[in-house]
């Protein structure tokens, strides 16, 4: 064989691999199981914002009932109310304006309103304490606990954060470094200190242009994990030191290019459809169960191949994936669900696997009497039944 030649054979063999290895990871994920509650008329739930969580009577769901102002809590097993948490917006028990909440005991229940106060409320719907959350560097009016960044509390530390900068389209990227969207909150006194921790967003984040600030994040132990939507990187903050770790690039195959934003897009359909024609990451989720984390991806399409509008699609996305990232967030592969089985934003993670809503309006056997959710467990990871 000549010299020649077997370069380039050489060449080829060396092409042929890294093709290979550039091939998405896709991951096998079937429905394990169906989960459906049928719900009363007067209950509107709200899918911004639901909370698994565990006791020593099984396992439950809380949702807000966004028609009688109420957060249903729902027995998993029975499938049915198990109990209603009475709220108010006026009054000597009065929230005002709510985004999101937390339960964090039997007996108490934080809920994010805004203006930015927590509210601190017991099981009977009564307002126990309001502790107000403000930040110089921050002029934001806006505070949350959604499925997106839900309060993260544990030791009796709450750790909150305000994810959008003022001044969005006049501000510098370095002007926006500066600001710390990160708090805590001290439960373990009567004081309550409200702490701004010295951690401000990565350079480079608009490098390529203005684009969304929104983001999502979750916790593992000591660590929170930021997942910015349009970022491939993630940053890992370690709770007992307040302090920013490492960041870590987590880049799906399927997101490519972000929508930039600009005032231009602001008016009709024209910035939804940049939106939808463009890919961007959503809700990260961690599985302490199995030790993974989920992060939700919207791929872009193609408006004009779908029978729906603009807003229609941009409200309840057709196409959504998910990275599932190990521990140590390497990816581990990626899936892709069919078109309009999911609902956005309405996901969360269970002891049976990744429980995913099926409440879709854009389904054809969308049925509003009912919480329906497919239970999804993916090949390579152990479950326990």
């Amino acid at each position: 064989m000549n010299f020649r030649l077997y370069g380039i054979l050489f060449f080829l063999t060396i092409l042929s691999s890294c093709n290979k290895d550039d091939k998405p990871k896709l991951v096998e994920g079937f429905i394990s199981d169906n989960l459906e509650i049928p719900i009363l008329e007067a209950f509107n739930p709200d899918r911004t914002r639901s909370q698994y969580y565990e006791s020593d009577t099984g396992e439950y769901l809380a949702i807000l009932n966004k028609t009688n102002f109420s957060i249903g809590i729902f027995d998993l097993k029975k499938k049915t109310l198990a109990k209603s948490i009475p709220l108010t917006k006026e009054g000597p028990n009065g929230i005002g304006l709510d985004n999101g909440f937390l339960i964090v005991s039997m007996d108490t229940l934080l809920v994010a309103t805004i203006p930015p106060r927590i509210r601190v409320l017991n099981f009977t719907g009564e307002l126990v304490e309001t502790i107000s959350i403000e930040n110089s560097m921050n002029d934001v009016n806006f505070l949350s606990s959604t499925n997106e960044v839900p309060f993260l509390y544990s030791g009796q530390t709450l750790f909150g954060i305000q994810p959008f900068i003022d001044n969005f389209f006049n501000i510098t990227e370095e002007d926006a470094t500066l600001i710390t969207p990160i708090f805590t909150v001290d439960f373990s006194n009567s004081a309550h200190s409200v702490e701004w921790l010295p951690i401000n967003r990565p350079e480079g984040f608009w490098k390529e242009g203005k684009k969304d600030e929104n983001l999502s994040w979750t916790e593992r132990g000591d660590s929170i994990i930021v997942a910015p939507y349009t970022d491939h990187r993630l940053w890992v903050i370690s709770k007992s030191k307040r302090k920013l770790l490492s960041i870590t690039e987590a880049k799906s195959t399927y997101v490519t290019e972000f929508h930039i934003l600009n005032k231009s897009d602001m008016g009709g359909d024209k910035g939804i459809i940049k939106s939808l024609e463009s890919a961007r990451y959503e809700i990260i989720m961690f599985d302490k169960y199995r030790d993974v984390f989920y992060r939700i991806f919207f791929p872009k399409i193609e408006v004009d191949t779908y029978n729906f509008t603009p807003r229609e699609l941009f409200s309840h996305r057709p196409k959504i994936g998910v990275q599932i990232l190990d521990g140590k967030l390497s990816l581990i592969g990626e899936h892709f669900f069919e078109d309009h089985q999911v609902q956005t934003w309405n996901y969360f993670v269970g002891r049976k696997g990744l429980y995913v809503s099926t409440n879709n309006p854009n389904r054809e056997d969308f049925d509003e009497n009912f919480l329906r959710y497919d239970i999804i467990r993916f090949e390579g990871l152990e479950y326990e039944e």
